[in-house]
């Protein structure tokens, strides 16, 4: 059974240096600092953000880029094993108490759920990488932001507004970024000196990351042009969106070319975990999805295209290999999709993710 039970967790601060709050001064090498941010930058992008700087001063401001517990061990406690630290001990805040009381946030976001291992059990081994937790991270601000922020209902409307956050500190955009993640991140909500310095920080950090590292290291809004010149769109390439809570993916080495995602269905009227291929071309195409491992019977597939949608209803679970949704006439308004929710209306299904195949009408897809 698949049950989704989103827990909200408050995060720890750990790098402003106001009184009583946590301080990690040890900075990171320039060469690890550029590596995290390309993580960040790409792991954001996948789920829809092309402002990922944002989060880069997020980290900035958690823990000044340490995510291992090595790069600040005057300040912080070791935590659980983490891939991106080769083995050794990611970093724990150390703010909570004795470090063998284990109750620390992990990772450079800082994710606390009470002891290690009950944040583990809450969001999953892949929260110890730089990839996972940067995928908490925005999946964080992004729910934060439905409470806090006008118009922002959905993940897409999340996204759309962290995509327009300008990187100056002048903008009341920019502004109000800082005093949202001040408030959310830290738990400093008021209109207080202290609540103030630690919202321009949150803003200001992103902002000399974004300008350190340049504009075009940090554009990633353009990174699917074309459809592929295989006409595959697998899942998590240039033309994927992964939207939703992050633990709820998973991941195997199984389907099209070994490697597919599926999460389990709901009966909701809207979808919690969601798939967007997008369709970077002009003219008629057929379009097939890949389908073994699933266990749906009502995958409900959407097709954006020349400004209406066509439903197409497909039976995993009946289906092995590339199963067509059809033949598609495509505009290149650049704002065509394939997309795929969780909301089947029957919960705890597979639902399997895997490669999207568009080819020309007159040919099928590859074969699997």
């Amino acid at each position: 059974m698949f049950v989704r039970t989103v827990v909200f967790v408050a995060l720890l601060a750990g790098c402003v240096d106001e009184p009583g709050v946590e301080t990690f001064q040890q900075d990171v090498s320039a060469a690890v600092k550029r590596t995290r941010s390309e993580l960040i930058r790409d792991s954001a992008a996948e789920m829809g953000v092309h402002n990922a700087a944002l989060f880069g001063g997020i980290a900035i401001s958690e823990t000044n880029f340490a995510h291992c517990y090595s790069e600040a061990p005057a300040y912080a406690c070791p935590g659980p094993a983490s891939p991106s630290c080769d083995g050794a001990p990611v970093i724990a805040g150390g703010a909570d108490g004795a470090c063998s009381s284990q109750q620390g946030g992990l990772g450079m976001f800082q994710f606390d759920s009470g002891t290690y291992a009950q944040t583990l059990a809450t969001y999953g081994e892949s929260v110890l990488t730089v990839e996972g937790n940067t995928a908490q991270a925005v999946a964080f601000v992004i729910e934060r932001a439905k409470l806090d922020i006008d118009g922002v209902t959905d993940w897409m409307s999340g996204v759309a507004w962290l995509n327009s956050i300008p990187m100056n500190a002048a903008e009341p955009l920019a502004r109000a970024w800082g005093t949202f993640a001040a408030c959310r991140y830290n738990g400093c909500c008021s209109s207080s000196s202290l609540c103030v310095s630690r919202a321009n920080k949150y803003r200001d950090n992103a902002i000399d990351l974004y300008r350190e590292l340049s504009a075009e290291f940090w554009r990633t809004a353009d990174r699917c042009a074309a459809i592929p010149e295989d006409g595959i769109i697998d899942q998590r390439s240039a033309c994927y969106l992964a939207g939703g809570e992050p633990r709820y993916w998973r991941r195997e080495a199984m389907g099209y070319g070994d490697s597919r995602e599926w999460t389990g269905s709901t009966g909701a009227a809207k979808p919690a975990n969601f798939a967007r291929w997008h369709l970077r071309g002009t003219g008629s195409y057929r379009l097939s999805v890949h389908v073994t491992g699933g266990e749906t019977r009502t995958a409900k597939y959407r097709v954006v295209h020349g400004g209406k949608t066509d439903t197409v209803m497909i039976d995993q679970s009946a289906g092995t290999g590339f199963v067509e949704l059809g033949v598609f006439e495509l505009t290149g308004s650049g704002d065509e999709y394939v997309e795929l929710g969780d909301d089947t209306g029957k919960a705890d299904e597979r639902g399997v993710f895997d490669a999207l195949a568009v080819t020309s009408p007159d040919g099928g897809p590859p074969r699997s």
